[in-house]
């Protein structure tokens, strides 16, 4: 929204708020009580007023209340022609203005004239309540339904006194309906942004002496047969808000008896607007005695079993006399399905999040799930397990990956399933745990069942087919280098071959042609891939153990630093070679003038008409050698550095403004060295190097094979392009592009006749709307789970507005991760999204791709949100030589652009500046 779409709604509220006092009376209101007939509270009540009518009409003790209906504020808004400035406001609403547009619609709220016969009938609530301090609530239309929650999105008052105060205050909670977060939060589910009206609660404080909430269901697991109270002194904001750190009490439902207490620390205590600290005495006892807990939970099971579905409710206890506050349906994911009526599935993006980061199309999804299919079916051919077996994984070894509103996420336990052929399952897995950047390991242990890969007739034949596949791993294991190299071999005459071809000049059906045979000639010589991968696992968790067992006290940065310092790691090649550029770019100071201020996007052109031969020459042998190593560069849909060489001049400048880049890891060799000979006696010495030339044989081997991917990739990203325009020019797509929105087996449907042509256009400009819709909703969190079909957890917004709950990072001066690379670093962090905005300091950002290795020599430092110590982007942070650090909570939501840090790469930890009297927390 821009200024003068604000600077003309505001003088439309102040015209109609001019006129306000003269709009002719509205016809009476009626003040809602529990006396209310049903259907008018119905109508008019909210959902909060509604449960309150409900508890009334039950008989349980509810503290005594009024209502203003949802026709109050819009009489409100009518009467001051608040109605069009609003729908003016939000005309223009995208979830980047949602603070101004919220901030706008508050101030014409609480500045508009209130007519004298609403002031009277909010007068007539008031009295009705009596004297007293109240509590005035926000009762939204569709707050605390099954459907949404609203959790948090309006506003709630407690300790209002006097008529004045109360006015004041129902403004308030009317302004809340277009609170920032609510506007978000109706936007993300294709709700009415205009909102479906607001009632507001005056309801009569209870000075409490214990408050809390009972769920009717353990929202931990699921567990219907369990009742869940937490518990603090005094009222319940403390708790709400999370600054009490409350009792929690696990009770049988059935029995009453109380399963598991934690006590909570319960520092303070907070009465209306009064917060005091609890004495150290009343600290470590329950907040309720056994009494208030049976009373609570027999209130709690009639409560639930009279309105038939799981309950959150709130509740207070003043002079031993226990009240309800509200009661409304359990919102959290558990809610919607039990862990009994579907199964267990885990979904966590770990470092997937690196190769496919935000909403990725349709064909890069089912490409590179299709790719991942047959590279495991590969492995296990490779580890010789039986065909009965195999067929058996079929039903997995296809979902490894899933796509989850618009995102690629791991199905992990089939990770797990898969991390457990190879030999030594148990260090196996937990090492796939520290590969992938896992943040919250698997309890194996519990979870055997579901992580088995295959069944076997007994004990005798299982035990054969795991001696047979170990043994096979056993001896791949020892050719690794000797199979990498038949590999690289095999790859690169055809990877020539299709790699020169112009498909562009050929029809669709010649490129799909191509497509299909390379497709056959690659995918089933990758199962070396995962073979690599269980390599690197097993080989670097035994250096691991070896190190905790024989150096219990050495530093932590010495996991990760052994397994630097290699030589010929392939993927390092683009550093040294824009390094090398950028070094002959200095030498002309004419030409790096030009370069440094001619917009990235046109340098290139720039570049090749101003004679410089040399230069253009070098960028093209590095464009023909690594333009397929550019940004996303597994997602087929991002162009490569050929289509885009902009995004290379953009990494070209960092490295200007850098100056001149060395890698040398003699330093830390020599501390490594030093630390080994202190440590280790001489056989111990000889097996450490025995394990770690394994490990590091492994990364590199890793690593070759990985640059071969991004090529592969690369080829197939351009046949998919030409195919999308052949398909384009014969009337079956709108664009070429639009092939990106077709899943892989509708592509071979267009040249096999298994798709209709009519059905086509239709379904990508489906795809279109859904990508949109998905870019403007919240990422899903890294890790979360669900129960029963995926598709219909996700239909429900109650989950989601669980899962987009925002984690609680909290404050403090240091940030502290896992360490990657030795060193430290101080200076000015650079909060980055994609490579080419990096232009020098400490490169700070949420995740990395190889595509961003280019200008890591730019980087004095390298802080990662994601990722883990053994990815690429740690691999060539740790050979470069630069300090690094990955798996850093709260990272990007922490630090911003500018901020002085300083970085531990040893420990992981990051000092952060003081913060100033602007960003303290306010209390």
């Amino acid at each position: 929204m821009n200024v003068d779409t604000l600077t003309r709604a505001r003088a439309t509220h102040e015209g109609h708020a001019a006129r306000g006092s003269a709009s002719p009376a509205a016809s009476p209101r009626v003040i809602l009580t529990a006396a209310s007939p049903a259907s008018t509270i119905e109508r008019l009540a909210g959902n909060k007023g509604r449960s309150l009518h409900r508890l009334a009409n039950l008989g349980v003790a509810v503290p005594h209340w009024a209502i203003l209906g949802t026709d109050c504020f819009a009489d409100f808004r009518r009467e001051a022609g608040l109605d069009r400035t609003i729908a003016a406001l939000l005309r223009d609403f995208t979830p980047a203005n949602a603070a101004a547009i919220a901030s706008t619609i508050r101030e014409a709220v609480l500045t508009c004239d209130m007519s004298a016969a609403l002031r009277a009938d909010i007068a007539r609530a008031y009295e009705s309540i009596g004297e007293g301090p109240l509590a005035v609530r926000s009762s939204g239309v569709e707050e605390d339904s099954a459907s949404f929650s609203f959790a948090g999105q309006f506003d709630t008052f407690l300790d209002v006194r006097g008529l004045d105060s109360t006015l004041e205050h129902v403004r308030r909670c009317w302004a809340s309906a277009w609170s920032e977060r609510s506007l978000r939060y109706r936007h993300q589910h294709g709700l009415d942004i205009a909102g479906a009206g607001m009632a507001v609660i005056l309801q009569r404080l209870v000075q409490a002496d214990t408050s809390g909430v009972v769920f009717t269901i353990n929202p931990a697991n699921g567990n219907r047969d369990e009742f869940v109270l937490s518990a603090v002194y005094g009222l319940g904001e403390g708790l709400v808000s999370g600054a009490v750190d409350a009792d929690t009490i696990t009770v049988d439902c059935h029995s009453g008896q109380i399963k598991q207490l934690v006590i909570g620390e319960k520092r303070e205590r907070h009465d209306g607007g009064r917060i005091s600290e609890v004495p150290a005495e009343q600290r470590d006892q329950a907040a309720l005695s056994s009494d208030d807990i049976e009373r609570i939970v027999a209130t709690a099971r009639t409560l639930e079993n009279t309105l038939g579905e799981p309950l959150d409710i709130e509740w207070c206890i003043a002079q031993n006399q226990l009240w309800i506050l509200q009661a409304r349906p359990v919102t959290t994911p558990v809610a919607a399905v039990s862990p009994r009526s579907g199964d267990f599935q885990l979904w966590d993006n770990s470092n997937i999040v690196e190769n496919y980061p935000g909403v990725t199309t349709q064909l890069t999804f089912t490409f590179a799930q299709h790719v991942y299919a047959q590279v495991f079916r590969e492995f296990c051919r490779l580890l010789a397990i039986p065909h009965k077996q195999r067929r058996e994984m079929d039903g997995f070894l296809g979902s490894t990956l899933a796509f989850l509103n618009g995102r690629v996420y791991y199905n992990l336990l089939h990770w797990y399933k898969l991390s457990g052929l190879a030999p030594f399952q148990s260090l196996g897995r937990k090492m796939m745990e520290v590969q992938m950047g896992v943040g919250e390991p698997l309890d194996l242990a519990s979870c055997a069942a579901l992580i088995t890969p295959y069944k076997a007739g007994s004990r005798a034949a299982l035990a054969c087919i795991r001696a047979s596949s170990g043994a096979k791993f056993a001896w791949h294991f020892a050719r690794l280098e000797r199979n990498v190299e038949h590999f690289r071999a095999y790859f690169y005459p055809v990877y020539d071959e299709y790699n020169a071809l112009d498909y562009r000049s050929l029809p669709a059906d010649a490129v799909y042609a191509h497509y299909r045979r390379f497709e056959q000639a690659l995918l089933a010589r990758w199962g070396m891939m995962i073979v690599l991968e269980s390599a690197i696992g097993l080989s670097y968790g035994v250096v691991r153990r070896l190190i905790k067992r024989w150096m219990p006290d050495a530093p932590d940065w010495l996991e990760v630093a052994v397994v630097g310092g290699m030589d010929g790691i392939e993927s390092i090649e683009p550093v040294r070679r824009l390094a090398a550029i950028a070094q002959a770019v200095r030498a002309k100071p004419q030409i790096e003038a030009l370069i440094r201020t001619t917009p990235s996007a046109v340098a290139y052109a720039a570049l090749r008409e101003c004679g410089a031969p040399e230069i253009v020459a070098e960028i093209e042998r590095y464009l023909a050698d690594f333009a397929y190593r550019s940004k996303n560069e597994l997602k087929l849909e991002e162009p490569d550095l050929r289509e885009d060489p902009g995004v290379l001049f953009d990494m070209l400048k960092a490295s200007l403004a850098q100056g001149a880049v060395s890698i040398d890891r003699t330093a830390t060799e020599a501390r490594i060295d030093a630390l080994l000979r202190e440590r280790l006696d001489p056989l111990q010495r000889w097996i450490f190097a025995r394990a770690r030339s394994r490990v590091r044989a492994a990364i590199r081997a890793r690593e070759t094979v990985r640059f071969c991917r991004s090529r592969a990739f690369g080829v197939a990203r351009r046949m998919f392009r030409a195919i999308g325009e052949g398909l384009a020019r014969d009337g079956v797509l709108a664009t070429g592009r639009d092939i990106f929105h077709l899943r892989l087996e509708e592509i071979r449907g267009c040249f096999e006749g298994t798709v209709s042509h009519r059905e086509l256009r239709p379904l990508v400009e489906q795809r279109k709307r859904d990508d949109a819709v998905w870019r403007d909703m919240d990422d899903l969190p890294p890790r979360f789970v669900t129960h029963g079909p995926v598709a219909a957890w996700l239909s429900k917004p109650a989950n989601l507005a669980a899962l987009h709950a925002a984690p609680d990072h909290a404050a403090g001066a240091t940030l502290r991760g896992t360490p990657c690379s030795p060193g430290f670093a101080e200076g000015p962090a650079k909060v980055v999204r994609e490579a080419n905005e990096f232009d020098g300091g400490i490169l700070v950002t949420y995740r990395t791709d190889p595509g961003w290795v280019p200008v890591f020599a730019a980087a004095t430092g390298l802080l990662i949100e994601r990722g883990s110590p053994l990815t690429h982007a740690a691999i060539v942070a740790r050979e470069i030589g630069i300090p690094t650090v990955v798996q850093i909570p709260g990272l990007t939501t922490r630090v911003h652009s500018g901020m002085q840090l300083k970085v531990d790469g040893h420990s992981g930890v990051i000092e952060l500046p003081e913060p100033t009297s602007d960003e303290l927390p306010a209390r």
